[in-house]
């Protein structure tokens, strides 16, 4: 009974009442009035009052691209490293692991300070090797990859510990008998590891993808919520949150998130569709 009702107060009740304000607009200060799919028209059809609707989803690919596949490489090389019986596993685990239980606003403050052009040790260690400076946030080339890079590092661990969850579970009968049959280390990795970890990839391919279509506060913080330079990291959320706490068009902003709602509910139709979930 108390998870039934915080289930409808919290959760259901919530999703309810949002998806009838998409219909209406609303700025939170007076009462709703009924538009229909105004706000879904506008959105999707109407650049000159949304220009920053599909470019802002633009970005959010584009970061999806970059943090991705760099965060479940980063992942799977820490598991496997764990993984091969070192001293110290525990310790490692958690220095690996601090990161994604740290706030993310620490995080973000933690990095903006790497990042400065003037002070932050990124630049002070290129400068070590005569290299010259760079404004890794103020640079449309580098801003976006600069953030991803952050992200990936944050959440490293929590893929490590999945990962190494599923390497802990492959049996060691079959790489003796791959070793007595021959196969050197990357035939092992390629055709016994690579496999029988299908379905844990599959999950935190999943898991990233929704939580990094769902990017805010790290590019609130490092960009002071300008998704600057040039909408280079004007992400979808940011765009959202705007809509509805600086233009107070919260109607608008419901709008937005059941577009964003569907959006993440085909991609993800798509992935259990055509990405290999099952071990061979």
């Amino acid at each position: 009974m108390p998870l039934l009702i915080y289930f409808t107060i919290f959760v259901l009740l919530p999703i309810i009442i949002s998806f009838y304000y998409s219909f209406t607009d609303w700025n939170m200060r007076s009462a709703p009035h009924w538009t229909g799919l105004k706000n879904y028209a506008e959105l999707l059809f109407n650049a000159q009052k949304q220009p920053y609707f599909w470019p802002s989803l633009l970005v959010t690919v584009k970061y999806i691209v970059l943090r991705v596949p760099a965060g479940l490489v980063l992942s799977l090389i820490l598991a496997l490293f764990l993984n091969s019986r070192i001293k110290g596993e525990n310790f490692f685990k958690l220095c690996y692991f601090i990161p994604m239980i740290t706030s993310a606003i620490a995080v973000a403050v933690l990095w903006k300070w790497l990042y400065d052009p003037i002070i932050g040790f990124i630049n002070q260690f290129l400068a070590g090797f005569s290299l010259p400076p760079k404004n890794w946030l103020n640079d449309t080339s580098t801003a976006l990859p600069s953030i991803a890079a952050m992200s990936v590092w944050q959440g490293a661990g929590y893929g490590m510990i999945i990962f190494l969850a599923g390497l802990k579970g492959i049996p060691e009968e079959l790489y003796e008998a791959a070793r007595i049959d021959g196969a050197n280390a990357w035939q092992q990795f390629w055709n016994i590891t690579l496999p029988l970890l299908r379905p844990v990839t599959f999950f935190l391919l999943i898991t990233t993808v929704i939580g990094s279509f769902q990017v805010f506060d790290q590019i609130y913080v490092l960009t002071s919520g300008l998704g600057g330079p040039e909408h280079s990291t004007f992400v979808y959320i940011l765009n959202l949150y705007n809509q509805a706490f600086r233009y107070y068009r919260m109607g608008l902003a419901c709008a937005m998130s059941y577009i964003l709602f569907v959006i993440i509910l085909v991609i993800t139709w798509i992935q259990f569709k055509y990405v290999p979930q099952e071990i061979e």
